[in-house]
């Protein structure tokens, strides 16, 4: 049973340690553990060190400013030892990272010495775990998003005019006893099946959005069902580590901004996520099950918790045998094709599909039950912040805007603009640039002269394809051209690809 659901808010807070809640930003990095040192396996390898942090960056870095912010990063790895997994965009930085405990605080350091926008960074760090828990390389990635909403730089809301409250995890966890209050979960659905709290009888509303991805978290929130639930009550909510939140919480912001009917008793978010709640409350507090990780340590649980005590909180099941089981093992993901998020499979399925005796068609819950959001349209937002670097040539910066600006707005499709496209370009070109999913590529050619001038309308096989390339634009390229992708819905009436079309793989020359 959850630590709390039958006994008082001061007994649920039993074996609480205050100082774990603490957020680091703005203050000095914690030493090293004294224990740690000249420690190594029998292999000779020393503990490993894992550092979460994100920092977003608002106005955004320039084009320049991104270039020298991911070289940096890379070097700063380099220079310290430090190998993990992140990404790097115009809005910041969001990295999972492992190294020795020295290593991971000189990068951390590192950061703040080059700019102080990271002194205000929460740098969560977990030391002292076993040598194998350590990444391989160094990856980090250029994107449009640090957190894939679907929300560019320059039409997401702005996270200068969001009123959410950063929460310590013991407020928070006082909060969830509050009446009238709900708490959303902003992860998605496959981590929330195996780990999620659970407030006491009387507290808070727990409420699960059921997302595959992130991408429908604006589609769910637009709603009217669910502003109406959230409608004149606290609304909490919590993630892994506190960065889906911050977009999440900018974005309901801003529809209420928009909409003044829309009005709640506020928001409050988790600093630090679950991540830190957990290590604050050790013995669970109002935590049930595991809390789903994207690092090499897979889940983290309560430290002082029974471990029986964890096991009779899972609710989750293996998708095969419907066993209860909480594991994610073998990489197993959903067979809906505009699906596959990872599911869960037992031991014993896991054994018998990997030497033939099984050949299962696999479905996460949110399949099996017919559950979609994807075909929903985003809410629209009116203009936010133009967050435009400052050092912008005149002129560039709005011309950006108004042509980002004819496309906002626009429905997720199948079908893509695909522009800024070199001249000497072939449809197999195409197709390695987007990835796998491309089904059709026409290219635009101007009507009267002929001339194609480097566009091109493309058909993915489904709706989850198109997302993730729209989502990759902003690093996609041909040759040297960066290209410029949008969603391009056929207009109603008209039929697409036109009578006659036949695909070739080059561009049309006028004769």
């Amino acid at each position: 049973m959850v630590a709390g659901w039958d006994v008082s808010l001061e007994e649920s807070m039993r074996g609480m340690l205050p100082k774990m809640a603490r957020s680091i930003a703005g203050k000095k990095l914690p030493p090293v553990p004294a224990g740690l040192a000249g420690v190594k396996d029998e292999k000779g390898k020393p503990p490993t060190s894992i550092m979460l942090f994100y920092q977003y960056v608002e106005p955004a870095w320039t084009a320049k400013q991104h270039r020298r912010a991911l070289a940096f990063v890379h070097e700063l790895g380099r220079k310290h030892g430090v190998t993990g997994r992140g990404r790097c965009s115009a809005e910041g930085l969001n990295c999972t990272l492992t190294g020795t405990a020295e290593g991971v605080r000189a990068f951390a350091q590192g950061l703040r010495d080059w700019d102080s926008l990271f002194d205000d960074t929460d740098f969560k760090i977990t030391d002292g775990l076993d040598h194998h828990k350590k990444f391989k390389s160094l990856t980090i990635q250029k994107k449009e998003e640090l957190v894939a909403y679907g929300l560019p730089v320059s039409s997401a809301p702005s996270l200068k005019s969001n009123e959410t409250k950063h929460i310590e995890a013991d407020d928070y966890h006082k909060m969830m006893s509050e009446p009238n209050t709900v708490i959303i979960d902003v992860r998605n659905r496959y981590e929330t099946e195996i780990g999620h709290f659970q407030p006491p009888p009387g507290g808070a509303e727990f409420v699960d959005p059921k997302v595959r991805n992130s991408h429908e978290l604006p589609k769910w929130l637009g709603l009217p069902e669910t502003q109406d639930m959230l409608k004149g009550k606290k609304v909490m909510m919590y993630c892994t580590g506190g960065i889906r939140c911050e977009r999440f919480s900018a974005l309901m912001s801003q529809l209420k901004q928009d909409k003044p009917e829309f009005e709640t008793e506020g928001e409050f978010m988790l600093r630090g996520g679950i991540e830190r709640y957990v290590r604050t409350f050790p013995e669970g507090g109002y935590w049930k099950g595991k809390n789903f990780l994207f690092d090499k340590r897979q889940e983290q649980i309560p430290e002082k918790k029974p471990s029986e005590e964890t096991e009779k909180e899972v609710e989750s099941r293996c998708c095969v045998c419907k066993r209860i089981w909480g594991l994610y093992r073998g990489q197993f993901k959903c067979s809906v094709q505009d699906c596959q998020v990872p599911v869960i499979v037992c031991p014993d399925c896991r054994s018998e599909i990997e030497t033939g005796q099984k050949v299962p068609e696999l479905q996460c819950p949110l399949c099996e039950e017919g559950f979609r959001l994807r075909d929903l349209h985003t809410p629209a937002l009116k203009p936010a912040e133009k967050r435009k670097a400052a050092s912008a040539p005149a002129g560039v910066a709005e011309r950006a805007v108004k042509r980002r600006a004819k496309h906002q707005g626009k429905a997720p499709s199948q079908r893509l603009f695909v522009g800024s496209m070199p001249l000497a370009v072939d449809a197999t070109m195409v197709r390695d640039a987007l990835g796998k999913g491309v089904e059709i590529v026409q290219w635009i050619h101007d009507k009267t002269t002929g001339l194609w001038y480097g566009s091109s309308f493309v058909k993915m096989a489904t709706l989850s394809d198109a997302e993730r390339v729209v989502e990759a634009a902003g690093s996609l390229r041909i040759g040297k051209r960066k290209l410029r992708i949008n969603f391009a819905p056929v207009p109603d009436g008209e039929s697409w690809p036109p009578p006659g079309f036949e695909q070739v793989e080059r561009p049309p020359v006028p004769v």
